[in-house]
C-alpha cells in the first residue's frame, strides 16, 4: 500500500505577497477602528462643550444690571422687578420685567418709537402654557406671546427715535405692554446680542 507523500513544509506557507496582503488589511481595519473611536470621542466632547454653554442662566443678574445694560430708565415707580441672563452658543439674552402704572408705561415707551409708529396688538398669540428656553418663563412670568387681551408689542433698537431714551438704548429688544389689569401695565423687555453681553457681578 502506497502512500502519497507529504508536501514540503515551505508549500504550507503562504506565499510572500498573501502575507503582506494580510498584514495590510490588519492595519487597515485597525486604522479604521481607531478613526470611528476618535470621531466619537470627538463629537462626544463637543456634545458636552455646547451643552455646557447652551444651558446656562447667570447669577446675581439683577434688574439694575439689566436696566445699565439695556441702556433703560426704569421709572422709580416700578415694582415686581426682575431680570436674567441667558448664554448660548449662538447669541446672548437679556431679560427685564417690571410693573408699572399704565400712564407711567406710556410716557416710557412713547419716546422709544420711531415717529408715527404704534405697538401692535397680539395677532397670533401662543398656546397658554407656551415656554422657551431663554425666555421669561425662567423669572417664573408666562410668556408674553401668550397673552391677547391688554398686549401691545413692538421692537425697539437704538436711535429708531430721535430722543434721548432711543440715544440712550445699547441692543435691540422686543418689547412687550400687557395691561394684565385696569391701569396696571407689566413692561417685557426681551434683548438679545450675538456678542458676548458682559456677565453681571457680585
Amino acid at each position: 500500500m502506497s502512500h502519497r507523500p507529504a508536501p514540503p513544509a515551505g508549500a504550507r506557507r503562504r506565499k510572500p505577497w498573501q502575507r503582506r496582503l494580510a498584514i495590510g488589511a490588519w492595519i487597515f481595519s485597525g486604522l479604521c477602528i481607531l478613526g470611528f473611536l476618535g470621531t466619537v470621542l470627538t463629537v462626544t466632547y463637543g456634545l458636552r462643550q455646547s451643552a455646557g454653554q447652551a444651558c446656562c442662566w447667570a447669577e446675581n443678574a439683577t434688574p439694575e444690571w439689566a436696566a445699565r445694560t439695556m441702556g433703560v430708565q426704569v421709572p422709580e415707580t416700578a415694582t415686581d422687578r426682575r431680570a436674567g441672563l441667558h448664554s448660548n452658543v449662538q447669541y446672548d439674552v437679556a431679560l427685564l420685567a417690571f410693573t408699572v402704572p399704565t400712564d407711567e408705561a406710556d410716557r416710557l415707551l412713547r419716546p422709544l418709537r420711531s415717529e408715527g409708529s404704534e405697538m401692535a396688538r397680539n395677532r397670533y398669540p401662543e398656546k397658554p402654557g407656551y415656554t422657551r428656553g431663554d425666555g421669561f418663563t425662567h423669572l417664573g412670568l408666562p410668556e408674553p406671546e401668550t397673552f391677547v387681551e391688554g398686549m401691545r408689542m413692538g421692537s425697539v433698537c437704538p436711535r429708531d427715535a430721535k430722543t434721548p431714551q432711543s440715544e440712550s438704548l445699547r441692543l435691540c429688544a422686543n418689547v412687550y405692554a400687557h395691561e394684565f389689569q385696569p391701569g396696571t401695565t407689566r413692561i417685557y423687555l426681551w434683548a438679545s446680542s450675538e456678542a458676548p453681553i458682559p456677565k453681571p457681578t457680585g
